[in-house]
């Protein structure tokens, strides 16, 4: 069935089958591998660079450029509830009106059916600049 040559040559190969003649980290996925960890590292490298030198200075850029737009917007809004009806229109406040910074108070504002578990005003609730919510 077998000529002995042809089980010679098999029975020299099976046991060779699995091992390998590349030495070890010499191959394909290894040097893929490797390459792949240093274009990880350099482009971490990357990031972290525009983070620390674009993202930081733009963030503090923005913060700055908000600050004085507020502090515009503040001083504006200073001047403008110091006249008679909130505004320059020259119109007199109704006593509700001047009690509320010159804003009219229309009966579907500050509805509230139930409480807040911390009172009758939202959590946000500022009253320099919101009109606050009557008790019922």
């Amino acid at each position: 069935m077998f000529r002995p040559g042809l089980a010679l040559q098999l029975t020299r190969a099976v046991p060779r089958r699995f091992a390998s003649t590349v030495a070890a980290g010499e191959n394909e996925f290894v040097a893929k591998r490797a390459a792949m960890r240093e274009h990880a590292t350099q482009t971490t490298d990357l990031w972290k660079k525009i983070s620390f030198f674009v993202c930081i200075p733009g963030i503090a850029v923005c913060a700055l450029w908000t600050y004085k737009a507020e502090m515009a917007h503040k001083a504006h809004a200073a001047h403008a509830g110091n006249h008679a009806g909130g505004g320059d229109h020259g119109e007199d406040a109704t006593d509700e009106e001047a009690e509320h910074g010159g804003r009219k108070v229309y009966s579907y504002m500050n509805i509230r059916n139930k409480p807040f578990p911390w009172g009758m005003q939202t959590l946000f609730f500022n009253p320099e600049i919101n009109i606050p919510a009557e008790e019922q």
